[in-house]
């Protein structure tokens, strides 16, 4: 009698292994790969969207995150990440399984960014111009062994620029002014610093004056 029970316990253990092996083996053939641009991330809200390029153009898409739940990672797998290291213009690719759009991602792949392609200004922002794409940042430097100030001059594209505000890395819609303490990242193109990220360190603060506002979109 006990070798009967053993039979039929080893049998309905073989069983249910077998379908657990069956039912991950269809989850992985149904994981997709989306690859595309972040454009809008908020962790505390555990939400990212990501702009993919289609023949019909870009196409954001949404899709939630968790903290505990979402593997970060480099394309060899070896850097520890996690949804906080996320930021704005990343280019990454995020498994998707068929049917489970609506749940949390379980793995992202983070594509790693040329440190040498950016360069930074950091300083206060003196004048800016959403129409004619412009901006002028008064940074100090140290020439010798004395900070001097001096006037950098940049373009950008209103419709790509992505704007932050520090300590978050989630792109908002930001009220600029001068005399707002700010980060720069460009790179040089045709002999002009053009700008591709803003981060914001002054606090924002209600005002009266007039203001320029950047609004970061999506095509």
């Amino acid at each position: 009698m006990n070798v009967n029970y053993l039979k039929v316990f080893v049998t309905v253990t073989a069983v249910l292994v077998m379908t657990s092996i069956s039912v991950h083996a269809t989850e992985m053939s149904d994981v997709r790969h989306v690859s595309g641009e972040i454009g809008w991330v908020d962790i505390q809200l555990g939400q990212l969207e990501l702009n993919k390029e289609t023949p019909r153009g870009t196409k954001t898409i949404g899709y939630r995150i968790s903290q505990n739940e979402t593997r970060v990672t480099d394309p060899a797998d070896q850097k520890f990440l996690s949804i906080e290291d996320l930021r704005a213009g990343q280019y990454v690719t995020i498994d998707v399984i068929d049917g489970q759009e609506d749940k949390i991602v379980q793995k992202i792949v983070v594509d790693p960014m040329p440190v040498s392609e950016y360069q930074v200004a950091f300083g206060v922002l003196k004048a800016i111009d959403v129409n004619a794409g412009t901006l002028t940042v008064e940074e100090r430097v140290r020439i010798g062994q004395v900070e001097q100030a001096r006037d950098s001059y940049f373009v950008f594209d209103p419709r790509s620029i992505v704007v932050m505000h520090s300590p978050s890395k989630q792109p908002v819609e930001l009220v600029l002014k001068p005399g707002d303490v700010v980060k720069v990242e460009y790179m040089l193109l045709d002999g002009k610093q053009q700008a591709r990220y803003i981060t914001l360190y002054s606090p924002v603060v209600t005002s009266t004056t007039t203001t320029t506002t950047i609004i970061t979109t999506t095509k």
